[in-house]
């Protein structure tokens, strides 16, 4: 598993992401590979806003987490 990455702000903004994405599903009329993708992208962002982390900003060495954060770069609990 990987360190916690994202800060407080991009957690929000994912998870607001992801709250758009999924009323736009819900308001669409057709079930095409539009909606699918769009349905991964929003549990991808759901489940990054949760857990705090991203593989692809790992993969790309980014980290958006506050250094200041006791949490920030830690691993989770437990391992």
């Amino acid at each position: 598993m990987i360190n916690r990455n994202l800060g407080t702000i991009e957690r929000l903004l994912r998870l607001l992401g992801a709250v758009i994405l999924t009323g736009w599903l819900f308001t669409r009329g057709s079930h095409d590979l539009l909606s699918a993708v769009a349905a991964v992208a929003a549990l991808a962002l759901f489940a990054n806003a949760i857990f705090s982390r991203c593989y692809l900003w790992a993969l790309l060495g980014l980290n958006s987490c506050d250094p200041k954060d006791e949490h920030c770069g830690a691993p989770p609990r437990g391992s």
